[in-house]
C-alpha cells in the first residue's frame, strides 16, 4: 500500500491504491462516534469524548481505512510532540478498530491498518508510534505475530496486564451456578438486605457515583489517580448510545455502592467501581455486579471484561473478580503494548519522558495509563 496526497499538516484527505483508501483528520466528533459504533471491538477509549477529556481535543488525530469505499478499520491517535524538536509520541489506546460488524474478521485488515498508521505517524510524522490494542491473547498468538511481522516491537517494561472475562452467551441460571461458592453465598446475603438498584446514563446519577468514588478513595487513601471529573466530562459529551451505564445500589434510599460500565461493540468493560462505608457490611457490591451482568445479558452483550487482575499487588480484588467470573469465566492476558519508530529523536524523547515524568508530564500521563492498569486507575479503586 502506498500514499501520496496530503493537503495540509495532519490532514490527509484521500489516497487510494489496491482498493484501499485512507482519510485522516477530516472527520468531526459526531461522524467519528458514528464510525465507532460500526465495530465489534469498539470501546470507550476510542471515543472522541474520552480522548478530548483525557488529553485535550487538540492532541487527537483520527484515521479511517476503507476498502472499495467501505470503512474496514479506524483509529483515534493521541499525538504529543516535544516543543521545538518536532519529535514525540503517537499513541493508539485500545485500537485500532478493525473488526467491523458488517464484515468477516480478517487479519489482512489489521495488517493494512498497521501499515497505514506507521506511514502517517512514524514515517511522515517522525513520531514514535505506540499501540496498545484492545483484546486478549487467545492462545493462537496471531494478533501479536501480526504486530511483530509489521515491524513493531513488544514493550515488556509494563509487564503483562491481565483480566478476567465472562461469556454472557450462557443462561443466567448457568452463570449463577458458575459463581464461586463464597461469591454466590455473599450474593444471597446481599439479596436479603433489602437493597434496591437504580441505573441510567444521566449526569445526575453519575454525580451520585462520583461521591461514592471519592468516599472510597478517601477511605483507602488512594492518591495520584485519574480524576473522576474526566469521566463526568466525557459522559456529558458522549452520544446516548455510547454513554457509560451507571448503576447505584441503595439501602433505604441511601447510595452505598456504584458501578460505571461502558458497553460498546460486543464487549462491556468493568471500568469503575466504588463501595461506600456502609456498603461493605451490606455486601452491596455483590448485588450490584450481578445486576449489571443481568442487564448486560438482556441487552445482548456477548463478553464482560472484568479488567485488571493482579494477584501480587491486589490479591483481594483479583479474588473477587475471579469469584464473579466463576467456572464459566477465564483469566487472560491483554495483547500488550507495541512500538515502532524511524526517528531516533522521537525514541530518545519519549524514553527520556518515561524516566522524567515531571519534565515530560504529557508523555508521562500516557505512560501511566498502563502502568496502573488498563483504565489508568489503580486496582485499589475497584472496591
Amino acid at each position: 500500500m502506498s500514499f501520496a496526497v496530503w493537503n495540509e499538516p495532519r490532514r490527509l484527505v484521500e489516497v487510494s491504491t489496491d482498493g484501499y483508501s485512507v482519510e485522516a483528520d477530516s472527520l468531526d466528533k459526531h461522524r467519528w462516534h458514528d464510525i465507532v459504533q460500526e465495530f465489534d471491538d469498539a470501546n470507550l477509549m476510542q471515543t472522541w469524548s474520552y480522548g478530548a477529556a483525557r488529553w485535550g481535543q487538540d492532541k487527537l488525530s483520527h484515521v479511517v481505512l476503507k476498502r472499495n469505499g467501505e470503512i474496514v478499520a479506524a483509529a483515534q491517535v493521541v499525538v504529543i510532540k516535544v516543543p521545538l524538536l518536532g519529535a514525540g509520541l503517537a499513541y493508539v489506546r485500545c485500537g485500532p478498530l478493525w473488526q467491523n460488524r458488517h464484515s468477516q474478521r480478517s487479519l489482512e485488515t489489521l495488517r493494512s491498518m498497521l501499515r497505514t498508521l506507521r506511514h502517517i505517524y512514524e514515517v511522515r510524522g517522525k513520531l514514535l508510534l505506540r499501540i496498545f490494542p484492545a483484546g486478549t491473547e487467545d492462545g493462537s498468538a496471531e494478533i501479536r505475530s501480526t504486530f511483530l511481522k509489521e515491524g513493531f516491537k513488544r514493550n515488556l517494561r509494563i509487564g503483562t496486564p491481565r483480566t478476567a472475562f465472562i461469556d454472557l452467551s450462557h443462561s443466567l441460571e448457568q452463570l449463577r451456578c458458575s459463581l464461586k461458592p463464597t461469591w454466590r453465598r455473599n450474593l444471597v446475603l446481599a439479596e436479603r438486605n433489602k437493597l434496591t438498584i437504580k441505573h441510567d446514563t444521566s449526569p445526575e446519577l453519575f454525580d451520585v457515583f462520583a461521591k461514592l468514588y471519592a468516599e472510597m478513595l478517601d477511605r483507602k487513601r488512594v492518591t495520584g489517580v485519574l480524576s473522576i471529573a474526566h469521566y463526568q466530562e466525557m459522559q456529558q459529551t458522549l452520544p446516548e448510545k455510547l454513554k457509560i451505564r451507571v448503576m447505584i445500589c441503595e439501602h433505604h434510599g441511601e447510595p452505598i455502592a456504584g458501578l460505571a460500565v461502558p458497553y460498546l461493540g460486543n464487549t462491556a468493560q468493568n471500568l469503575l467501581a466504588a463501595t461506600g462505608h456502609k456498603g461493605l457490611a451490606l455486601r452491596g457490591s455483590y448485588l450490584l455486579h450481578w445486576r449489571m451482568l443481568e442487564w448486560l445479558k438482556a441487552q445482548g452483550c456477548r463478553w464482560y471484561d472484568l479488567d485488571a487482575i493482579n494477584h501480587t499487588a491486589y490479591p483481594g480484588i483479583s479474588q473477587f473478580k475471579l469469584g464473579f467470573a466463576g467456572t464459566l469465566g477465564w483469566e487472560a492476558e491483554y495483547l500488550g503494548q507495541f512500538e515502532s519508530w524511524a526517528s531516533l529523536a522521537s525514541h530518545v524523547s519519549v524514553t527520556m519522558g518515561e524516566r522524567a515524568l515531571k519534565t515530560y508530564a504529557s508523555v508521562g500521563s500516557v505512560i501511566k495509563d498502563w502502568t496502573c492498569g488498563r483504565n489508568g486507575v489503580t486496582q485499589a479503586e475497584q472496591e
